[in-house]
C-alpha cells in the first residue's frame, strides 16, 4: 500500500514486534492489527520547510528551512483488534529560486494522527517554516514547527541555521526529515506506528 512499510522483527514465544510506516504525503486509514499486541507508540513528525533562493544581484544567500514537529504518544491496544486511527501526512516544503531577488521556500505541511473508531487524542505536528529569499543582507531562516497532543513527547522542530536547514528531530524508530539548505526543498512528514 502506498505510503506504509510493514516491518516485523520477531522472536520465539510472543507475537514480533510490528513497524508500520507512512512517508508519503496525503490521507491514510491505520487499523490496529490482529496477532496479540498489547501497545502501540506512535511517532508524528511534520514536513519541513524548504530553504530560500539567493539573490543574484547582491550575490546573498537564501535562508534554509526549519524541520517540522514531533510528537510522541502511547497507548493500549488490548482488545482494540480492527479499530482505526486516522494519519495524514504533511507535504515537503518547496524550494525558493534564485533571482533578483529571487523567492521564498514554502513551509513544510503539518501532519496529524486522530481518532477513527479507536479514540486517541489528536496528535498535531506542525511543518517547519520557510527560508526567506537573499535581499541585501542573507535570507532569513525558518524556525522549527510545532507540536501538541502526544501523551509522551511534543517537541518543537529545528530552525534553520544561515543557509543551512534545521536537523530533523530524532525520535524512538526514526527520525524526521531536516529542512532544506537554501534554494532546496524540505522533505515530507513522517508517521511510525509500532506494535508490541
Amino acid at each position: 500500500m502506498t505510503g506504509i512499510l510493514n516491518v516485523l522483527v520477531g522472536s520465539a514465544g510472543k507475537p514480533p514486534p510490528l513497524t508500520r510506516t507512512y512517508n508519503t504525503t496525503g490521507s491514510f486509514t491505520e487499523t490496529v492489527p490482529n496477532g496479540g499486541y498489547t501497545n502501540v507508540v506512535i511517532e508524528d513528525w511534520g514536513g519541513s520547510g524548504g530553504g530560500g533562493g539567493g539573490n543574484t544581484s547582491t550575490l546573498q544567500p537564501g535562508g534554509g528551512g526549519g524541520s517540522g514537529g514531533y510528537t510522541r504518544s502511547s497507548y493500549s491496544v488490548i482488545g482494540q483488534v480492527g479499530k482505526t486511527i486516522g494519519v495524514a501526512v504533511g507535504s515537503a516544503g518547496g524550494a525558493g529560486t534564485a533571482g533578483a531577488p529571487g523567492t521564498d521556500g514554502s513551509a513544510g505541511g503539518t501532519t496529524t494522527v486522530s481518532s477513527g473508531t479507536l479514540a486517541i487524542t489528536t496528535m498535531t505536528s506542525s511543518g517547519g517554516g520557510q527560508g526567506l529569499h537573499g535581499t541585501g543582507s542573507a535570507g532569513a531562516a525558518g524556525a522549527g514547527g510545532a507540536a501538541s497532543g502526544g501523551n509522551l513527547a511534543n517537541t518543537t522542530g529545528n530552525s534553520g541555521s544561515g543557509s543551512n536547514g534545521g536537523a530533523g528531530v530524532v525520535g524512538v524508530n526514526g527520525t524526521g526529515n531536516a529542512g532544506g539548505n537554501a534554494a532546496t526543498a524540505g522533505g515530507a512528514g513522517l508517521v511510525i506506528f509500532s506494535y508490541t
